[in-house]
């Protein structure tokens, strides 16, 4: 009988970074694959690594490094969303040294651990290091910290003052709901932060499936009843939604513009709309050429 505690060596090497923070890395077996980028995984609350293989895999088919983080909610008792999102950045910064040419990071949180993505793209990210954030059905409670009623208790999801004129900084965030999770109240779901970050968030509708839909199912617990318990998504919807994620993931590499959220409705022609417009704003500071030969690249 495996604890959670074994099946999460399934995900990667197990490594102590930054503030002594357990991780656990893969890397592709390929050889001569060269590391593109690190991706972060961050799992919903106390849910183990290996419920996110799929997820991982895909990440691994084109070429990250993937960095699997199990999210203990209970654990630090005090300031447990705020400690987890700093200590995203300070394993990142620590790998960086390791990784040459990588100087940029991705997150996919779910549940919780979306919430703590979109903390670091908040709080952490003020040189723009932070590429992507793909927030599966996040949820901003205990604390509210994007979705309070008083508006000026909240963080926002604004692109930092310093690298605003940059697209080539750009930190793209794609958050999803389900609207189906017992505990996850619609006040503070990803349509809500979205609603108070709709300029710089892409939000992708994934209602009536169910907030575990984007796990893997198996293993020795028996994953399948937590997951009615927690859920009432349609069988299908869950399989379309949690392929639909994985697409996303892989082509994350391949169409850089738009970063691949085809599937967001705007598709290949509102990305490059939207990178008309910065380049527009740009263009101002006669930076416009350099930046339509590096366009390609971001």
């Amino acid at each position: 009988h495996m604890s959670s505690e074994d099946t999460e060596n399934l995900f990667g090497e197990e490594r102590y970074l930054g503030k002594n923070v357990r991780v656990f890395i893969a890397k592709s077996s390929r050889l001569g694959a060269r590391p593109v980028g690190i991706t972060f995984v961050l799992t919903a609350a106390n849910i183990p690594l290996s419920k996110y293989i799929s997820i991982r895999d895909a990440l691994l088919s084109i070429n990250h490094v993937v960095v699997g983080y199990m999210i203990n909610a209970l654990n630090p008792p005090l300031r447990n969303h705020r400690t987890k999102a700093q200590n995203v950045r300070d394993v990142f910064d620590e790998l960086a040294t390791e990784m040459r040419g990588v100087d940029r990071f991705d997150i996919v949180g779910h549940s919780v651990g979306g919430k703590i993505a979109l903390l670091v793209a908040a709080l952490h990210n003020e040189d723009g290091a932070l590429r992507n954030v793909l927030a599966l059905d996040p949820v901003d409670q205990s604390p509210v910290e994007f979705t309070n009623q008083n508006k000026a208790k909240n963080l926002y999801l604004v692109p930092d003052a310093d690298f605003t004129h940059n697209v080539l900084k750009r930190t793209n965030i794609t958050m999803t709901y389900t609207d189906t999770g017992f505990f996850v109240k619609a006040d503070h779901n990803g349509r809500a932060i979205h609603r108070n970050n709709s300029q710089n968030t892409k939000l992708i509708n994934h209602r009536n499936a169910g907030h575990m839909c984007y796990c893997d199912a198996g293993g020795k617990i028996s994953w399948g009843s937590v997951m009615k318990m927690a859920d009432n998504g349609s069988e299908e919807r869950n399989k379309k939604c949690k392929e639909e994620v994985i697409c996303i993931l892989k082509e994350k590499e391949k169409s850089k513009i738009g970063k691949g959220l085809k599937s967001a409705g705007k598709g290949m022609k509102g990305g490059l709309d939207d990178l008309k417009k910065d380049v527009d704003k740009v263009a101002k500071g006669g930076m416009v050429s350099m930046m339509a030969k590096s366009l390609m690249k971001f």
